[in-house]
């Protein structure tokens, strides 16, 4: 099955970068989706999945920020999720 002209990443979204005092995982992740929703020129509802990164583990007392939690703060209900880290 070849997947040519049947998906495609549109968009990137940045944030700062480094130590960002009074900022959590969580607001990065929301952040950076939000930025790269309005990059690509889409509404929330144009997407219909979502994928995380996550290269470094949470801060102490800070929670994981799995893709759902991310979905659910951004009012989204995509049909697929997935996380990625190294």
């Amino acid at each position: 099955m070849s997947l040519k002209d049947k998906y495609a990443i549109v968009s990137v979204g940045y944030t700062p970068q480094g130590i960002v005092p009074e900022r959590s995982a969580l607001s990065f992740h929301l952040e950076a989706c939000a930025n790269a929703i309005e990059d690509a020129g889409l509404q929330k509802s144009d997407i219909d999945g979502l994928i995380c990164y996550r290269h470094f583990p949470p801060s102490t007392g800070e929670p994981d920020v799995p893709p759902y939690l991310v979905a659910q703060h951004l009012g989204m209900t995509p049909a697929y999720l997935a996380q990625d880290a190294n």
